[in-house]
C-alpha cells in the first residue's frame, strides 16, 4: 500500500503528530503509515508512553535538591552553547 509519507517522514513528524501540531492531511498520512508499519508504530507507541510518564512525573513535587541541579545544568548548557 502506498502512503504519502515513508518511514523517514513518519519519524520526522512523530513528535508533531503526538502533540497534534500537524494539519489534518499530514496527520492522516502519518496515522495511515503508523497503522501499516510495525516499526514506526512501535516507535510511536514508545514515545506516546514516554510522554505520558513524563506528564505524570511533572505533576509530582520535585525534591528541591534535584530542582537546583537541573537548573544548574540548564544554565551551564545555555552558557556553553552561547560561547
Amino acid at each position: 500500500m502506498s502512503h504519502d509519507c515513508d518511514c523517514g517522514d513518519a519519524q520526522d513528524q512523530l513528535y508533531q503528530y503526538l502533540d497534534s501540531e500537524l494539519d489534518s492531511e499530514t496527520a492522516t498520512s502519518v496515522r495511515s503509515h503508523l497503522d501499516d508499519c510495525n516499526g514506526c508504530h512501535d516507535s510511536f507507541d514508545f514515545e506516546r508512553r514516554l510522554k505520558l510518564i513524563v506528564r505524570q512525573c511533572l505533576t509530582e513535587d520535585m525534591p528541591e535538591t534535584l530542582e537546583v541541579k537541573v537548573r544548574e545544568l540548564i544554565r551551564s548548557e545555555t552558557s556553553r552553547r552561547s560561547q
